[in-house]
């Protein structure tokens, strides 16, 4: 794994290197990865969130439930985790789209 100084003197590498090019992120492999790896994260954050404040208990098995649902969009899991019942009610509305 990447520290995040390294990652910090790739990313402006890449916009330096990209820019007269008109380029971007999306364009590099790594750097593609690496936001689509963030973006993911970043829902399950959400998802999780909504349902604790929900008061909605999760399995130890549900982060990985979840990222098996990858790609569903934002809007999709945040509905589903406001929606739903439960854990499973959750999972099923998430793939239903």
């Amino acid at each position: 794994e990447l520290s995040d100084a390294t990652m910090a003197v790739l990313r402006k590498i890449g916009r330096a290197l990209g820019a007269p090019l008109g380029t971007g992120p999306d364009h590099d492999p790594l750097l593609r990865t690496e936001r689509r790896e963030t973006r993911g994260e970043t829902q399950r954050d959400a998802v999780l969130q909504v349902l604790l404040a929900r008061g909605l208990p999760v399995s130890a098995a549900f982060p990985r439930h979840l990222a098996e649902l990858q790609p569903v969009s934002t809007a999709v899991l945040i509905r589903a985790a406001l929606e739903c019942r439960d854990e499973h009610d959750f999972l099923r509305l998430a793939r239903d789209g």
